[in-house]
């Protein structure tokens, strides 16, 4: 079955924003991206990256120049939060980035509220980070338990538990606190919208091309290992990223949750983008390491490492619910360490040994070699 896709041509100033902030605060400037990436790259490459990311230095010296990096308001939401690439302001804001929700800023304001709310009153959902956002998952054994316990368990210290059910608790005041940040962030970044609309038009054009030969089915292969026709068939949205534009994300490979799958392409991606097989950075690395450090994750994997299995039978050998190895399924799925495919109307998972050997060879090389 063929899957809907949208490609979203809308610039969201507010999450461009977020993303550029949090870049100037922790100093990632385009320039030493366009450094790193340029060595990782072909040659054939080189002059469209460096026109990209020499535009986005540009927007980013300027946008420096109208923010108060002495700003306390500033340094809070947008210092790093338990990883590199994670603030309070995108934990705040990554309900309004999980889905298509459009509106007014008091509508949007209304429902990422909600949605913190639902989190906080919700007692069968556990509480975890990975390296970009807050997540959520269903306890296994159906277990309950009242939100301080579920914020107290999460693996950080205790000021960071603190802030993170602050931030839930008070989260319409915590919003009106970061509109009054970005609103004026937007209001310069909006003087380069000419760029901003030829950057973001020129990686949308590609797309909408893109899904008028190909399918969903297509991209998923070639980004994921995942085989053609083995993912859950819903209308998917693409949505291209200016500021954060070394990254793609993917949103909605929970099979019990959701009517819509969301993936976010950074400018610099084109459809040859492969998790297994590019070169991978430090962080990516260390973003790796954590996934096999995790024990849920480590005996998944050693489960599926010679033998392929659907999701209930991994749930029952692993005494998890089916809702907790989706979740686990999507993380090992975003850097490539799973192959999917479907077969008699079930989704099947195994080890992708390449990349899982890809991972630890690139570690050692890392640590021991370079």
């Amino acid at each position: 079955m063929s899957i809907e896709c949208t490609v979203i041509k809308e610039i969201d100033y507010y999450i461009e924003s977020i993303e550029l902030l949090f870049r100037i605060i922790n100093k990632n400037s385009y320039q030493n991206l366009k450094m790193d990436i340029l060595k990782r790259t072909d040659e054939s490459k080189h002059k469209k990256i460096c026109y990209q990311l020499d535009k986005l230095s540009i927007i980013q010296d300027d946008i420096e120049k109208h923010t108060d990096l002495n700003d306390p308001q500033i340094m809070y939401y947008f210092s790093p939060f338990l990883s590199d690439n994670l603030c309070i302001a995108k934990i705040l804001y990554q309900w309004k980035r999980h889905s298509t929700f459009s509106g007014s800023k008091d509508e949007i304001k209304s429902y990422i509220v909600e949605s913190m709310d639902s989190i906080k009153n919700d007692d069968t959902l556990e509480l975890s980070f990975d390296d970009l956002d807050l997540k959520t998952s269903v306890f296994e054994n159906n277990q309950k338990a009242c939100f301080t316990d579920r914020i107290n368990n999460l693996e950080c210290d205790p000021g960071q538990k603190w802030k993170l059910l602050e931030l839930i608790e008070h989260s319409g005041k915590h919003l009106d606190n970061l509109y009054k940040i970005l609103d004026q962030t937007v209001a310069a970044l909006e003087k380069h919208e000419e760029t901003l609309v030829e950057l973001k038009g020129e990686a949308t054009a590609y797309w909408v091309d893109y899904f008028e030969q190909h399918n969903f089915h297509k991209l998923m292969n070639s980004f994921y290992n995942i085989k053609e026709d083995s993912y859950p068939s819903r209308p998917t949205f693409i949505r291209t990223r200016i500021m954060a534009c070394n990254r793609v994300i993917f949103y909605g490979n929970d099979e019990n949750a959701g009517d819509y799958h969301l993936l976010d392409v950074g400018i610099l991606f084109d459809c040859n983008f492969k998790v297994s097989k590019r070169r991978l950075s430090n962080q990516e690395l260390s973003n790796g390491l954590k996934l096999l450090s995790d024990p849920s994750k480590f005996e998944i994997l050693r489960f599926i490492r010679n033998n392929k299995a659907y999701g209930q039978e991994i749930a029952a050998e692993l005494k998890l619910t089916t809702a907790t190895i989706s979740h686990h399924m999507n993380t090992l799925m975003k850097l490539g360490l799973i192959n999917i495919e479907k077969s008699d109307n079930k989704v099947y998972y195994q080890m992708n040994k390449e990349a899982v050997n890809y991972l630890l060879e690139v570690t050692k090389r890392k640590l021991l070699e370079d």
